[in-house]
């Protein structure tokens, strides 16, 4: 079985948390913030699930945000639950936290932490190619802003943006802990390494150490990039983007030795951040209700040497990634169909533990293939009641999965309303050549209902 370690970052985002909370008094005077008070109860359905003891969980969750269409100088969308009994499952999400400054019709600054569509396919997708991604459940992921100072020019028919940061955050992963070597068995959405390894021809079990990286020394990393879009939003239009950033996700070296006297391998684990550079293109043509295109995206990994020689470590192959898709929208209901495939981004690995017959310690892609088609609803009942809601079914040949997705929304009034989650999965056999995060999750078939509250 893979397994992909993306280090939580919880102190650093402890701290965020804490200045979020010391400066959203004052702050407040400056935009008008939305709360949402969430409870719900997460559940398990999969007869086969054996991830954790537990098969429900419930949660108390809050979300501030502000309004995205308006001028108020502060922007926001921070989110944050406990689970009741589970720590490991505790979550922070501050997607976007920005302050902008028009500086007149055509120019605004912001600086923060701002989500923008750099790349139609990365987006659609939610690949965390360009932006990072929250993955408390890596089969919802959610997009996360790039964090440093935004530059935008728009004009009539062209749209000029540059970026600029030395700060970096990396995918925000489930949660994990160790404990005696082991990992805690807390967290459904943390996929566990293999308990035992096969160490200079012997099969051992494993004690694991994880080196945690120097918070300051993966945050202060430089990045820059740019995007142009020109033509018209309502007919042809056409964006180029560039970025040249540390990949959002960690990559993962480890080292083995075995312990004669406890007949025990032991395993260090350690993460270091990489550089890639991005290049993408989108052209998107849209006539009355119906907008189609093509998205396309080069992605260049750095091929300079980050692990010490005693590491076993992987090493990134260039890729090229390219979606097509559809959709018709007409206000109140909307379908879309899209398909991707990505040639390259294999991972392989280099050390005195690498075997060419076992997959890589980590994948850099969810998977390499998929066809999608969604159905989406925003139908108003009329006294403040709507419908919000997207269902979607994701299917890969190549990757042999299929992923059922829904989400809604009853809005009962303007202050309560009932939400709901599902996912379920059906995939093959995970093998050296077929490495995807999804079938990693074949057992976590998931419903999540509750009740929003808004003041």
């Amino acid at each position: 079985m893979p397994f992909i370690a993306r280090p939580t970052l919880g102190g650093l985002l402890s701290s965020l948390l804490g200045m979020l909370l010391t400066l959203l008094g004052p702050l407040s005077a400056f935009a008008q913030v939305q709360t949402e008070m969430r409870l719900f109860s997460d559940s398990f359905i999969s007869p086969s699930f054996e991830a954790t003891q537990k098969t429900n969980y419930q949660f108390v969750g809050a979300q501030i945000k502000t309004d995205p269409f308006s001028d108020e100088n502060l922007k926001m969308d921070v989110a944050g639950g406990v689970a009741m009994g589970a720590p490991l499952l505790n979550y922070l999400n501050i997607s976007e936290f920005y302050v902008q400054n028009r500086q007149n019709e055509t120019e605004t600054f912001y600086l923060g932490r701002k989500r923008m569509l750099w790349n139609e396919l990365d987006a659609r997708w939610d690949l965390g190619v360009w932006e990072p991604l929250f993955k408390w459940n890596p089969l919802s992921p959610e997009r996360q802003g790039l964090t440093g100072i935004f530059w935008q020019v728009d004009k009539p028919f062209y749209t000029l943006m540059l970026f600029a940061s030395p700060f970096y955050l990396p995918d925000q992963g489930p949660s994990f802990e160790i404990e005696n070597g082991s990992f805690v068995k807390g967290n459904p959405w943390f996929r566990r390494p293999p308990e035992s390894i096969r160490i200079w021809s012997e099969a051992t079990a494993i004690d694991y150490r994880f080196e945690k990286p120097n918070e300051a020394q993966v945050v202060l990393q430089n990045s820059f990039g740019l995007k142009l879009s020109f033509g018209d939003p309502q007919g042809l239009r056409a964006q180029v983007g560039y970025t040249y950033k540390p990949a959002n996700q960690l990559a993962i070296g480890y080292e083995g030795n075995l312990d004669v006297g406890q007949l025990k391998g032991a395993v260090d684990l350690q993460p270091q951040v990489y550089y890639h550079s991005l290049a993408g293109m989108d052209v998107t043509y849209k006539v009355q209700h119906i907008r189609m295109g093509i998205s396309g995206m080069m992605d260049r990994p750095n091929k300079d040497n980050i692990f010490e020689e005693k590491w076993t470590h992987p090493l990134f192959e260039d890729a090229f990634l390219v979606s097509p898709f559809i959709e018709w929208n007409n206000g109140r209901w909307g379908v879309t169909l899209q398909h991707l495939e990505i040639s390259g981004g294999d991972v392989k690995e280099e050390g005195e533990l690498a075997n060419p017959n076992r997959a890589a310690l980590m994948t850099r892609y969810p998977y390499q293939q998929a066809q999608q088609i969604a159905f989406l609803t925003n139908y108003d009942f009329g006294k403040s009641r709507r419908l919000v809601g997207k269902l979607s079914y994701t299917h890969s040949q190549k990757n042999d999965f299929d992923l059922i997705r829904l989400s809604s929304r009853f809005r009962l009034s303007n202050l309560w309303s009932l939400i709901g989650e599902m996912q379920m999965v059906k995939a093959g056999a995970l093998t050296a050549s077929n490495q995807n995060e999804i079938a990693q999750f074949v057992n976590n078939d998931r419903l999540m209902i509750g009740a929003a509250y808004v003041f």
